[in-house]
C-alpha cells in the first residue's frame, strides 16, 4: 500500500509524526511539496507531473494545506481526484469549510449551534450590524484565516464601525459574530477521525489575550467532552464531508456552538496536552480508507 501527505514543509511536528506511524505500520507514506506540482489538462489524460516525472498511483493522498497556497492546493487536489486516486480530505471538502461564513452557513442549514453572525457590506446597515448580534462586544473575522489571525475583539461602536470601514477600505470583507461571554476565554478543540472524536483539550487563553489558539499563547490540557459535544463535532465535520478535522466549540446558553472546522488541523498541542497518539489514529484510518477506497474501484470495473 502506498500514500502520501501534501505538505510544503515534511520537518513539520505533524508530518514526522505521520511517517513515524506509518513506518511503525510498514505502510509507504511519501511527501509530497504541492508548490512542486504540474498540473497538466491538455484535452487528452489529465497529468501530474514532479520535475520531469509523472506522480506514481496512490491509494490514498491526505491532504495537509495551509492557508497562504489554499487555491493551488486545492487545484493539486482537484488533480489527483481528476486522475481517480481518493483523496481524504476532498478539494470540495476542504474548499467549503475554509471559507468562513460559508461554512457558517452550512453549519446553520444543518441544524447546527453557530453564534449569531452577520456578513455585510451595507454602509447604511452598519450601525445595527453590532445589535443585531447582540451588541458590543463583538468579534469581528476575516472570511480566511489561520490559528487566530484575523480575528478581533471590539468594544465599542466607534472602534466596530472604525475597524470594519477600515478592512472595507482595503477590499477585506469581514463578518461580524457574537462575543459569547459563556465560553470567554476558553474554548474547546475536538479531533475528529472517521466517526468518532479521537482527542479534545480545552484551550485557556493566556492573560490579556481573549484568543485561546495554542499559537496564540494558549494552554491547553486534556478533557473529556461530554456526549453532546462529541456528537456536534463529528456532525460538523461530515456536514462538510471530512474525514479527518478538527473542529473548535465554545459553550453557549444553547449548548455546544460550532465556532469553525479545520480541514488540515495540526496536532502538535492536542498530542502534548492530551498525550493521546493522534498521529496513529490518522495512519491507522488512511489505510482503512484506503483499502475500502480499492475495493469500490474492484466492484466498478
Amino acid at each position: 500500500m502506498r500514500l502520501a501527505v501534501l505538505t510544503r514543509n515534511r520537518s513539520l511536528h505533524s508530518i514526522r509524526r505521520l511517517l513515524q506511524e506509518a513506518s511503525k505500520r510498514g505502510v509507504q507514506l511519501d511527501t509530497i511539496n504541492p508548490l512542486e506540482c504540474q498540473l497538466i489538462v491538455d484535452g487528452g489524460e489529465s497529468r501530474l507531473v514532479v520535475g520531469a516525472q509523472e506522480l506514481p498511483w496512490y491509494d490514498a493522498v491526505l491532504p495537509r494545506i495551509g492557508a497562504s497556497i489554499t487555491q493551488y492546493g486545492l487545484a493539486v487536489v482537484k488533480q489527483f481526484e481528476m486522475l481517480g486516486m481518493f483523496t481524504v480530505n476532498s478539494s470540495l471538502a476542504i474548499a467549503e469549510s475554509r471559507d468562513k461564513f460559508r461554512a457558517l452557513q452550512l453549519l446553520n442549514q444543518a441544524g447546527l449551534c453557530v453564534p449569531p453572525t452577520v456578513l455585510t457590506r451595507s454602509q447604511r446597515s452598519l450601525r445595527s450590524t453590532a445589535k443585531v448580534v447582540g451588541g458590543v462586544p463583538v468579534i469581528a473575522k476575516l472570511l480566511q484565516g489561520t490559528q487566530g489571525v484575523g480575528v478581533m475583539l471590539l468594544h465599542t461602536p466607534a472602534s466596530f464601525q472604525s475597524v470594519v470601514e477600515t478592512l472595507w477600505d482595503f477590499g477585506v470583507d469581514v463578518f461580524v459574530q457574537q462575543y459569547l461571554k459563556e465560553g470567554a476565554g476558553s474554548d474547546y478543540r475536538a479531533f475528529v477521525v472517521g466517526n468518532r472524536v479521537v482527542a479534545a483539550m480545552q484551550r485557556t487563553a493566556s492573560r490579556g489575550e481573549f484568543r485561546s489558539n495554542i499559537h496564540r499563547g494558549g494552554e491547553g490540557s486534556l478533557v473529556r467532552l461530554p456526549i453532546a459535544y462529541q456528537r456536534a463535532a463529528v456532525r460538523a465535520a461530515h456536514v462538510f464531508g471530512l474525514e479527518i478535522a478538527g473542529v473548535d466549540m465554545m459553550e453557549s446558553k444553547n449548548g455546544p456552538a460550532i465556532l469553525e472546522v479545520n480541514s488540515s488541523p495540526g496536532f502538535e498541542g492536542i498530542e502534548r496536552a492530551t498525550g493521546l497518539n493522534i498521529a496513529g489514529e490518522i495512519v491507522s484510518h488512511l489505510v482503512h480508507l484506503a483499502k475500502k477506497s480499492k475495493r469500490t474501484r474492484r466492484r466498478q470495473r
